[in-house]
């Protein structure tokens, strides 16, 4: 009978761990679903795509592709017209320098900047300091003022960006690096005609040039182009202030002068893609300056001269010296940029890297003015006038073009960067750098899969425990 009872009791017993195990198997991944934490990350990816394939796309494209339509073929050939075609200009280096005057700047502005009411002041924090008035924009309709970035990128300007470099470190001194910066006017309206090789496009707008922060500037209205097969021009309404440098107390409105030519182009190619980029002429222009302004220098690598009909509204305007080579250490800076035409604003063409006139664009300080590494001045043997005559020209000395400066290199991204952000106001050329966190291979299993060895851990255990105390029961060992 006792060995029976043992064999009994051994058998309860087994039935027992068993029936333990077999209730553990069973309840042991439901105990870990109704454990607390966050829910298991296979629940919510069951059916991902049930519900958001049902009708994706019914009301994001009903009005999304309306306008773009007026963008010509990637390749135009032969005519069409443009209805939001795209100017960008930086107008030249000097307008982006830092100015003569101590704490003064020269810059863009959109929109019209109003009369301060008396000659002799500045724009400070884009305002006034005579009035408090407002006097800087950033955008003004279709007209907006863009910074570079280091990565060759723009960027809406900051005011406080008007006197840094695109790296976004101060402006150091008058022979660059400069500030980088473009006005941008969309909208532009008018015909192309690759296979004749004209086009007339009319923009509707105002930006202003401001020199010494303010204490002479003047105002672009309405630029409209005109090409033929063999050149063109640039021109705008033209309206300002005369002061002089030698007497602050000198404040006057200059009436408004239309048809004033901003730039003169040589021939383009019309049927490029997106649109073209030309340089206007400037270099060997001759000017013959009034007697009692300074006389224009013919002699170095960038002497030349602005269009007349602009030399002329800036001769009532007291700055003519500004746009021709004078014989001053800012001649170099005085060079046109490239003006830059993109026939659909959506689809711009990218801006040509402009040469360095002095300073380079990229932060990098230079010592003196270099000779620009891109189009050669012109030949000695002829020159242009400002009225489009030729005559005889002194001999310019040689000087051998530097190679251009090296852009200054990117750091690369760490491996989980995301896309840089655009800069943020008041730090123009600074772009922050977000990374992102990946989960480990453990944490996108699921936040109960660690726990799963541990069961099955436990139920051996118990297994082996059960066979050792029915094996030994069943042997009948006291």
């Amino acid at each position: 009978m006792t060995g029976d009872r043992r064999r009994a009791a051994a058998t309860a017993a087994a039935t027992a761990v068993l029936a333990v195990l077999a209730v553990l198997a069973v309840l042991g991944p439901a105990a870990l679903a109704l454990g607390p934490g966050p829910a298991r990350a296979a629940d919510p990816t069951t059916e991902p795509t049930a519900d958001p394939t049902a009708d994706p796309t019914a009301d994001p494209t009903a009005d999304p592709t309306t306008e773009p339509t007026s963008a010509p073929p990637t390749e135009p050939d032969g005519a069409f017209t443009v209805d939001d075609a795209q100017l960008r200009w930086a107008v030249n280096d000097e307008v982006n320098n830092r100015a003569f005057a101590p704490g003064t700047v020269n810059f863009l502005s959109a929109g019209v900047v109003p009369d301060p009411g008396r000659g002799g002041q500045r724009i400070v924090d884009g305002a006034w300091t005579s009035t408090g008035a407002r006097a800087w924009w950033p955008t003004s309709g279709d007209v907006r003022v863009e910074k570079l970035r280091p990565d060759g990128t723009s960027a809406p300007a900051t005011f406080a960006g008007l006197s840094t470099t695109v790296a976004g470190t101060p402006l150091s001194g008058t022979n660059g690096p400069f500030s980088g910066h473009q006005v941008v006017l969309d909208g532009g309206t008018g015909e192309v005609d690759t296979d004749a090789g004209t086009a007339t496009v009319q923009w509707r707008g105002s930006f202003s040039v401001v020199l010494y922060s303010g204490m002479t500037f003047f105002t672009v209205t309405d630029p409209r182009l005109v090409l033929t097969p063999s050149g063109g021009t640039l021109t705008a309404t033209l309206g300002g202030y005369r002061s002089a440098m030698d007497d602050q107390s000198v404040w006057q409105a200059v009436p408004a002068r239309p048809g004033v030519v901003l730039a003169q182009l040589p021939a383009v190619d019309l049927g490029a893609a997106l649109g073209f980029s030309a340089l206007p002429r400037y270099r060997g222009v001759t000017h013959d300056a009034a007697a009692d302004a300074a006389p224009q220098v013919r002699t170095g690598p960038h002497w030349g001269a602005f269009p007349r009909s602009f030399l002329d509204f800036q001769r009532v305007a007291g700055a003519a010296a500004y746009w021709y080579s004078s014989g001053g250490s800012a001649d170099a800076h005085k060079v046109p940029a490239p003006v830059t035409v993109s026939y659909a604003a959506g689809a711009p063409l990218a801006p040509p890297v402009e040469p360095d006139h002095g300073g380079s664009a990229g932060g990098g300080p230079t010592a003196s003015p270099t000779t620009e590494a891109g189009p050669t001045p012109p030949p000695a043997a002829s020159t242009t006038s400002t009225d489009g005559s030729t005559s005889p020209a002194p001999a310019a000395p040689a000087s051998p073009a530097p190679a251009p400066p090296a852009a200054p290199a990117r750091p690369a991204p760490a491996a989980d960067a995301v896309p840089a952000a655009a800069a943020p106001a008041g730090q123009p050329g600074v772009v922050p750098v977000l990374h992102a966190l990946r989960p480990t291979a453990a944490a996108a299993a699921g936040p109960h899969s660690a726990s799963l060895p541990w069961w099955l851990g436990s139920a051996l255990l118990l297994a082996a425990a059960a066979l050792t105390f029915t094996s030994h029961t069943l042997r009948g060992r006291p």
